[in-house]
């Protein structure tokens, strides 16, 4: 019972005045974000952390303050979080299914990760086999996690980069694109090998209308 005692967690001071994102560079890494947060399991909420995480270290590196690279992560994300509709749950919602009130418990007949049936000896709760499929199912689930936490991590690292970029014109087809590498040279990988293709020289472009014909 200790382990759901609701606490309150210690809040650093967002500096005043809060150094703050341009509108298009904070709008571009909300919509990155919001993107991964429409996909994330089981809610939107699993990869607040991360995506905060991401950005403020690519802002930090940009120079940015701690203080001022947090306050603007937070703000981005909370405003990813605003357009997927997520609404953040009450601390009793948050707990285990089994918990909640007027919830049934859910009775087991066979082990969750293996099918076996389970031992005659199993509580309502269990729902392994085992120590076995127990500790499987739990490296199964932390592995899981943490892909989950890198990717978003990631992501949101690479839109805070991307979306600082100058344009940059494509060798190949002449487009102006943002790199997404700082050794990014091409718009695209199809662009790269079509241009490998005419031995390095420019591309030529034809009209999308002679295609159709």
């Amino acid at each position: 019972m200790l382990a759901r005692t609701p606490v309150t967690l210690a809040r650093v001071a967002a500096p005043n005045p809060v150094k703050r994102l341009p509108s298009h560079r904070r709008a571009a890494i909300r919509d990155v974000i919001a993107g991964l947060m429409r996909e994330a399991e089981p809610t939107p909420f699993a990869i607040e952390g991360p995506s905060r995480t991401g950005v403020r270290s690519r802002l930090c590196l940009d120079g940015w303050p701690w203080g001022h690279a947090d306050a603007a992560a937070a703000d981005v994300v909370q405003a990813a979080l605003n357009l997927v509709g997520a609404k953040r749950p009450t601390w009793q919602q948050g707990q285990p299914e089994h918990t909640q009130e007027a919830v049934l418990p859910v009775l087991r007949e066979r082990c969750a990760r293996c099918g076996k049936p389970l031992p005659d000896d199993a509580h309502g709760q269990t729902k392994y086999c085992g120590p076995v499929c127990a500790k499987a199912a739990k490296a199964d689930m932390d592995r899981r996690r943490a892909e989950e936490t890198e990717h978003a991590s990631q992501r949101a690292y690479q839109a805070a980069w991307t979306k600082k970029q100058p344009e940059r014109e494509c060798p190949g087809c002449g487009r102006s694109f943002q790199p997404k590498h700082h050794d990014t040279k091409y718009c695209s990988r199809k662009c790269f090998h079509d241009t490998r293709r005419f031995g390095g020289r420019k591309m030529p472009m034809v009209c999308e209308a002679v295609l159709d014909e």
